[in-house]
C-alpha cells in the first residue's frame, strides 16, 4: 500500500510538473508579463521541492516593481492591445491617440516631452545599434544588451527585466512598442526600418519635437465643431465631431515627388462613380510611359482621349506620335468603372491645387507602414464610413441610400447644404499626457526646412 500511494505521489507530481510548465509557457508568449508574475508566485511551489534557484527573475517581488511608474504601466498595458501581425495607427499604446495632436494640451505634453529628451541628451543619448547585425527570437549575443539599452532609455523597455543578451520575449514587445509609437508596420523583430528609426540620433528628435510645437497650435487654431485633418506624415484621417474622434482611417498622400499640399478648406461635393479627368502632368509623368510599354494601356483602363474639354470629339490614339509630347495637346478622360483612379466616389473641396479625397481599387496599398503612393489627392480607407459621416444629417443619408448609389453604377453628384471643414497638416512628433512620445517620417523633408519656411 506505501509503495502504491508513493507511486501515485510522484505521478501526480509529474502531471503537476507537466500542467505548470504548459500554463508558463502559453502566458509566457501570450502575455510575458503575466507570465513573469506568475512564476514569482508559483516560485515558492518550484522551491519547496528543487531548491534554491539562480534564475534572478523568480526573486523579484512585483509588488515592490516599478509598478507605479508610468513607463511600466504604459509598457504592461500595452501587451494587453497588440496585433503583431497588423499596422496600425497607434491606438494601442494609448486611448489619448489620436487626440494627442489633436488638442491645445498637446502643447504642454511636447514641451515636457522636449525636457525629458533633453534629460536623454545630457545623460549622454542612447547606443548606436549596428545596422548590419541581424538577431531572431531566441538568439544570445552580447550586443542584444545595447538595443536593450536602447529601448529602456525611451521608455520602450523597462529596465532590467529579462536576460541582457537574450533575444527575449520583453525585448520583442520592447520592439513592438517602439514600432508603434514610430508608426512602423509591427513586427517585433529588428528589422532594418526599426534599426534606422532606433538609430535617429537625440539630437535630431529634440529639433523634430521643437518643430512641432508651431505645427500642432496650427493644426488645431480655428476649427469648427465639425471637421477633418488629414495628417501626412502618418498618413491618417481624422473625423471629429464636438470635440469626439468619431472616425480615424488610413489614408495614401503624395509620393515624395507629388507632394500632398497643406489645405484648409471646406468640403463641398460628392460625385459618385464619377469621370477622372486626367491632369497634364500625370499625363506626361506616367501614361505616355504606359502605352509605350503597353500598346492596349488606355483600352485596358477604359482611358479616352478627346480634342478638347467639351469631351465630344473623341482622338484615336493610334494616330498619336507617342515618342513624342503631341499626347499633351489632347485632353485624357478615364470613364466610371472599376478601373477608375478615383475607385466609387470622388470628394472635392476647394484649393488651388486641384487635390480632392477619393476612394481607390488598390486597397492593398493601405497595408504599407509609409503610404505615399498617389500624384498629390488623398485615397481614404474605408470611405463608405466617411461619407455617411459627412452625409449623415442631410436628407435622410444612411448606408442603406449609400448602397443604392453603389450598386446602381451610375454617375451622381452630391451637393452639400452645410460646407464641412477639412485641414491638410503636417506633424511628424507630438506627445500624450501618459508620457508617450510619437515620431513619424518626415517624407516631405519639411523638418530640415529653415524654422518658418514649413
Amino acid at each position: 500500500m506505501f509503495l502504491i500511494n508513493s507511486i501515485k505521489k510522484i505521478n501526480f507530481l509529474n502531471i503537476s510538473f507537466f500542467f505548470i510548465s504548459i500554463y508558463l509557457f502559453l502566458n509566457f508568449y501570450i502575455n510575458p508579463l503575466l507570465a513573469y508574475e506568475k512564476e514569482g508566485i508559483i516560485s515558492g511551489f518550484f522551491k519547496t521541492i528543487t531548491g534554491p534557484t539562480d534564475n534572478p527573475n523568480l526573486d523579484i517581488d512585483f509588488n515592490d516593481s516599478p509598478s507605479g511608474n508610468l513607463v511600466y504601466n504604459n509598457f504592461k498595458d500595452s501587451y494587453n492591445l497588440y496585433a503583431e501581425s497588423d499596422y496600425d495607427t497607434g491606438n494601442s499604446l494609448s486611448s489619448d491617440y489620436p487626440r494627442s495632436f489633436l488638442s491645445y494640451s498637446n502643447y504642454i505634453y511636447l514641451i515636457s516631452a522636449i525636457k525629458r529628451y533633453q534629460s536623454i541628451k545630457n545623460n549622454g543619448g542612447w547606443p548606436h545599434i549596428n545596422l548590419n547585425l541581424s538577431y531572431e527570437f531566441g538568439d544570445n549575443h552580447k550586443s542584444i544588451s545595447d538595443i536593450k539599452k536602447r529601448l529602456t532609455i525611451t521608455g520602450d523597455m523597462i529596465e532590467g527585466i529579462g536576460l541582457d543578451s537574450v533575444f527575449d520575449t520583453f525585448l520583442k514587445y520592447g520592439l513592438i512598442h517602439f514600432q508603434k509609437r514610430h508608426g512602423l508596420i509591427v513586427t517585433g523583430a529588428l528589422d532594418t526600418e526599426t534599426v534606422e528609426a532606433m538609430n535617429v540620433s537625440v539630437d535630431k528628435r529634440l529639433e523634430q519635437l521643437d518643430r512641432n510645437k508651431i505645427r500642432i497650435l496650427n493644426s488645431i487654431s480655428g476649427l469648427e465643431d465639425k471637421h477633418i485633418i488629414v495628417n501626412i506624415p502618418s498618413a491618417e484621417l481624422f473625423a471629429i465631431k464636438d470635440g469626439n474622434i468619431n472616425i480615424s482611417s488610413k489614408v495614401i498622400v503624395g509620393k515624395i515627388d507629388r507632394q500632398t499640399p497643406l489645405i484648409d478648406s471646406n468640403i463641398y461635393e460628392f460625385n459618385f462613380y464619377p469621370y477622372w479627368r486626367v491632369p497634364k502632368s500625370i499625363v506626361k509623368k506616367d501614361i505616355i510611359k504606359a502605352v509605350l510599354a503597353d500598346s492596349n494601356y488606355l483600352q485596358n483602363n477604359n482611358i479616352r482621349i478627346f480634342q478638347d474639354y467639351s469631351y465630344q470629339v473623341e482622338v484615336n490614339p493610334k494616330y498619336l506620335n507617342w515618342e513624342s509630347e503631341e499626347p499633351l495637346v489632347y485632353k485624357f478622360r478615364q470613364d466610371p468603372g472599376v478601373h477608375n483612379a478615383m475607385g466609387f466616389v470622388k470628394i472635392n473641396f476647394s484649393n488651388k491645387h486641384s487635390v480632392f479625397l477619393h476612394d481607390t481599387p488598390k486597397k492593398s496599398l493601405f497595408n504599407e507602414g509609409l503610404r505615399a503612393y498617389s500624384s498629390g489627392c488623398v485615397r481614404i480607407q474605408n470611405i463608405d464610413d466617411l461619407i455617411i459621416w459627412i452625409l449623415g444629417d442631410q436628407d435622410g443619408w444612411d448606408m442603406k441610400k449609400l448602397d443604392r448609389i453603389i450598386q446602381k453604377k451610375q454617375t451622381a453628384n452630391v451637393s452639400l447644404k452645410e460646407k464641412i471643414q477639412i485641414r491638410i497638416t503636417y506633424v511628424t512628433a507630438w506627445a500624450d499626457k501618459n508620457n508617450l512620445v510619437y515620431f513619424r517620417r518626415d517624407i516631405y523633408k519639411k523638418d530640415d526646412v529653415i524654422l518658418g519656411e514649413s
